[in-house]
């Protein structure tokens, strides 16, 4: 009956034909006339993440950070302040994603400034592994992956960019609002070629477009129709969870079962990313560039013109002699010589709209691409505006505005949604669970938030002082919250923990980006998947490990594959990415225990600490446990902890004491 209601209320809507702006349909909430009400009647409008974004002022005593003022409000307790080691573990690992060194911490403990807290914000704020730990959770919320997914999983060479552009943009502390405007239509606000980075990174930034899963093998079997509806369906639904907290996959098939969200409103959205079009042929080389590359392209297919008319002329004659077969084989070489001089422009995993023959976007019953229905206009979630979108106007002629328009609806500060979204995603970053536990799921099957009114403080402070997200980060760390002792330790992430294993011992690269770094797999996982052991002459398909000395460098910049997740971090909870992932599951099992006493990662960073503390203590039992201790700890041992370590390298090396050292919780949890 709600499907039969939808599509009634569309078709009305049709009819009326284009409305004069008096005629315009409101809200849910002021017109009857909106579909939404006519499908769900007054229910479902009281659902409070769509009531707009209050500024509460914070309550009690304003001696306190506003955070900390609504949280004792709330009837929670604040602890004392942790100790000074304790908080600088937990902001370097918190805004770095690394461990402090020992002379980190030493320094922290000797500044007396009353403003040390706050400078050491700033310095690790200002360090490019501030961007690099970050980008890690953005990744894993637009589902970023390194192949495509499907039986051949075939590996994208280039999609690394887009995640070069997140670090970049992170870093430099890009407006978040202008931060989603890129990813959804960067393109649409470029005219021309790139002048600089920065209109290049517009560009780079529509990766996110194309980041979903995608069936390289659909044309093969005439299913091209399928993968277009997959990709268009995965635009949809990413879109909703990353930038808005809604479950649009619930209403691919029908009216949601739960929130206010119709069977069109579906394919509403869908309509804006209609004319979406891959641009794999579309350089990104900056535009002083690619002047002279056209201009070598032009000369040499001007030299290439007449050879390849007479080969075409040789090539229709029906008995060439063996003079003219000669010279025919001569010209194809030389074409094919001169093809190859071509200079190559760069390229990257863009997508733009093709405005020419944009197809009608239509509801599909049960959400099969072989049942269209109702014919639809782009727009956004009926009960906001059911009316059809405007479309902006986009720099770029060639393209329709569409993306444009919903990328500014959804960072316009009405939008009562996007930034309470966003600003949830790092309060649960720093607390393990968001002030809305279900960080990709705002509506009425999701949790509620624990403190509305602390969320919505933060959302409206962080668009009123211009969508930053350093300044966010400096609220939270320097909230009494963050800073109390007792808190719950947090376990670190698979990257946290691997990148830490590497750091303490040594043996962590730096590397600036760029392509992926291959990992060794063990020959079982190799053999087990099919894709390896039927690659194809582009070895998209296969795992080719790095040189070994590139190997040990940072988590974010190994391969992400769809079918197969490296074994240490599937072990310690990698998400998969085929969708959005809002939050990380944190287990505790068996084969973690294992991998990290008997594992050739875990091992091999224990053999290299052992080495470093041997190396600075001698043949000092009680210089090697301080060393060591300083390395993964960044402290001393206490008394028992010395003696205990002490009878313990009696009969034991000095490597099975840094194997034990890394199996412990202190190196395993965040305080």
């Amino acid at each position: 009956m709600e499907s039969v209601k939808s599509s009634l209320a569309l078709a009305l809507l049709a009819l009326a034909g284009p409305l004069a702006a008096d005629d315009r349909i409101g809200d849910a909430w002021s017109d009857a006339r909106n579909p939404i009400v006519g499908i769900f009647g007054g229910a479902r409008l009281d659902l409070w993440s769509l009531q707009p974004v209050t500024r509460p002022e914070p309550p009690g005593n304003a001696g306190t950070t506003p955070i900390d003022r609504f949280v004792l409000a709330s009837g929670r307790k604040i602890g004392p302040e942790a100790d000074r080691r304790t908080l600088a573990r937990r902001l370097y690992f918190d805004l770095t994603g690394l461990p402090p060194t020992p002379g980190d911490v030493e320094a922290f403990l000797a500044d007396a400034g009353p403003d040390a807290y706050a400078r050491l914000v700033e310095r690790l704020l200002a360090s490019p592994r501030y961007g690099e730990h970050w980008t890690r959770q953005w990744l894993d919320i637009v589902r970023y992956s390194d192949s495509n997914g499907f039986d051949w999983d075939e590996f994208r060479p280039l999609a690394w960019k887009f995640r070069d552009y997140v670090v970049r943009s992170l870093n430099a502390d890009k407006p978040v609002d202008r931060f989603i405007v890129e990813q959804l239509a960067g393109d649409e606000l470029l005219a021309g070629a790139p002048a600089g980075e920065a209109e290049r990174d517009l560009l780079l930034a529509t990766g996110f477009l194309r980041l979903g899963p995608f069936d390289n093998s659909n044309a093969l079997f005439n299913e091209q129709e399928r993968g277009r509806a997959e990709l268009m369906n995965d635009l949809v639904e990413t879109t909703g969870s990353a930038f808005l907290g809604l479950t649009f996959n619930c209403c691919r098939c029908h009216d949601h079962k739960f929130d206010p969200l119709s069977h069109a409103d579906y394919y509403r959205t869908r309509a804006i990313f209609e004319p979406l079009g891959f641009a794999d042929d579309l350089p990104v080389d900056l535009a002083e560039k690619q002047a002279p590359l056209r201009a070598e392209h032009a000369r040499l297919d001007a030299e290439l013109k007449p050879l390849y008319d007479e080969l075409e002329t040789l090539k229709q004659l029906e008995t060439p002699d063996e003079t003219r077969k000669a010279r025919r084989e001569a010209l194809a070489k030389q074409c094919a010589e001169l093809e190859a001089a071509k200079p190559k422009f760069e390229h990257a995993l863009v997508a733009t709209d093709k405005r020419d023959g944009t197809p009608v976007t239509h509801v599909l019953y049960q959400g099969d691409y072989r049942e269209p229905r109702a014919a639809v206009d782009p727009g956004l979630p009926s009960i906001l505006d059911p009316n059809p979108l405007a479309p902006a106007v986009p720099a770029n002629p060639g393209s329709t505005g569409r993306r444009l328009a919903l990328a500014r609806w959804i960072t316009a500060p009405e939008n009562p949604l996007t930034a309470r979204v966003f600003v949830n995603r790092v309060w649960q970053e720093y607390f393990g669970t968001g002030l809305v536990a279900t960080p990709n799921d705002f509506g009425f099957s999701g949790a509620r938030p624990s403190d509305p009114a602390l969320l919505d403080w933060l959302a409206s402070e962080f668009t009123s002082g211009g969508w930053s997200l350093k300044a966010l980060h400096r609220l939270i760390v320097g909230s009494a919250a963050y800073r109390q002792e007792g808190r719950d330790p947090k376990r670190l992430t698979a990257e946290q923990l691997r990148d830490a294993l590497l750091f303490v011992s040594g043996t962590l690269t730096d590397r600036d980006g760029g392509p992926p770094v291959w990992p060794e797999l063990p020959a079982d996982v190799l053999q087990a998947n099919p894709a390896f052991l039927d690659d194809n002459e582009t070895k998209t398909k296969g795992w080719y490990p790095s040189p070994p000395e590139d190997q040990n460098a940072r988590s974010l910049f190994l391969v992400r594959k769809r079918n197969l997740r490296v074994p240490f971090f599937e072990t310690f909870d990698l998400p998969e990415n085929m969708v959005s992932c809002g939050r990380r599951d944190t287990s505790t099992v068996a084969p973690q225990a294992f991998s990290l006493l008997n594992g050739p990662l875990a091992v091999g960073a224990a053999r290299s600490l052992a080495a470093r503390a041997t190396a600075a203590a001698g043949e000092d039992a009680g210089s090697l446990i301080d060393h060591a201790f300083a390395l993964a700890f960044q402290r001393g041992p206490d008394p028992g902890e010395r003696a205990a370590c002490r009878k313990f390298l009696e009969t034991r090396t000095p490597l099975e004491f840094c194997r034990s050292l890394l199996n412990t919780n202190e190196f395993l949890y965040i305080d």
